[in-house]
């Protein structure tokens, strides 16, 4: 069975472990994501005529997402204000309007995980059965590996992001190699099938969230330093029987005295 995890802090895991109900997640908009080349492209077509280039464009991200046109004064404006940048920020927005995505880590005991994402490691790694995140893909959804390569991917025609619809999941699923000590896998979703709760993050974004069936958490880890009140909520929580989580209780790690490394330990 693969196994995917959601590092998190103590506070969101009790969102990601209720009490009632099933867990949830945050989709979350490329235009969002905390690298600034997500969604970068290296166009190499040369289009002599920049009107027909933009017209070309904003014909190929508006098929990303009918509801949202993009037009040629778009494209125009975004030219002048990101310069050669123009397609990779066009393409993260649009996206955004249709898509969102929910990180996870192959490797839960990598320290800079931990350091990055669960406040000084003070947190909890979940564990997610990956065919129970693949049944939660639809449409132009996609449970894909990140490929960590040293230049961004190329395009060879304005269509090419649009067309085959294929290409979103790839271009979602490229990142610098700098980024893979992460081991990442996304679950993109499309966002008509999320929960909004109301709210934008500082990007101005909508906040939407993805619900998970409890059925899916089968491992939970936490460390030395996780607050002992939120692991033993989490350890109450794991061991209802009707929460139908397949967990059986939180697992604890941890600093290795041999390397920079966590490991797991009896408790």
């Amino acid at each position: 069975m693969g196994i995917l995890y959601k590092y998190v802090n103590a506070s969101r895991a009790l969102d990601c472990i209720p009490e009632v109900g099933d867990g949830t997640l945050r989709a979350t908009q490329p235009a969002s994501l905390n690298d600034p080349f997500e969604c970068a492209v290296a166009p190499i077509y040369v289009i002599a005529d920049p009107a027909e280039e933009e017209r070309l464009l904003a014909d190929a991200l508006t098929k990303i997402n009918q509801n949202v046109p993009v037009t040629e004064e778009d494209v125009h404006k975004a030219r002048q204000e990101y310069g050669s940048l123009f397609t990779s920020q066009l393409l993260a927005k649009q996206v955004s309007t249709k898509l969102g995505i929910v990180s996870f880590a192959a490797d839960p005991f990598h320290p800079l995980m931990w350091s990055h994402y669960t406040v000084d490691g003070a947190g909890f790694a979940i564990g997610y059965d990956q065919q129970a995140l693949k049944e939660l893909v639809h449409g132009d959804g996609d449970l894909v590996q990140v490929r960590y390569r040293d230049t961004p991917p190329i395009i060879i025609g304005p269509n090419v992001v649009a067309s085959p619809r294929t290409n979103l999941s790839v271009l979602l699923s490229s990142k610098s190699d700098l980024w893979d000590y992460e081991n990442e896998w996304r679950l993109i979703v499309e966002m008509n099938n999320t929960i909004g709760t109301g709210k934008n993050d500082r990007h101005q974004q909508p906040i939407n969230l993805v619900r998970i069936p409890n059925e899916a958490v089968v491992r939970v880890y936490h460390t030395e330093r996780t607050p002992p009140e939120s692991v033993q909520a989490v350890r109450g929580r794991l061991s209802d029987p009707n929460n139908r989580y397949r967990a059986k209780g939180p697992r604890k790690l941890t600093m290795s005295s041999t390397s920079y490394r966590y490991v797991e330990t009896q408790e």
